[in-house]
C-alpha cells in the first residue's frame, strides 16, 4: 500500500448522504431544519418530492 496515495487534500471534503429524520416525520411537518456537514439546512417535502437548501437562503 502506498501511503502517499492514501492522503487526502485537507481542502477537499468528501460529503456523503446524511439521515436528517424519519421520512414520516418530514412528510407530516412538510419542513424541518438540520445540521449537515457543519451547515444548517432546511428540508422540505412538497408535492411528493424532497428538497433541501442552506438555511441562509431561506426566510421563514
Amino acid at each position: 500500500m502506498d501511503l502517499d496515495d492514501s492522503e487526502q487534500d485537507p481542502e477537499i471534503k468528501e460529503y456523503s448522504s446524511v439521515c436528517v429524520g424519519r421520512e414520516d416525520d418530514i412528510k407530516k411537518s412538510e419542513r424541518m431544519t438540520a445540521v449537515v456537514h457543519d451547515r444548517e439546512v432546511v428540508i422540505f417535502y412538497h408535492k411528493g418530492e424532497y428538497h433541501a437548501m442552506d438555511i441562509r437562503c431561506y426566510r421563514f
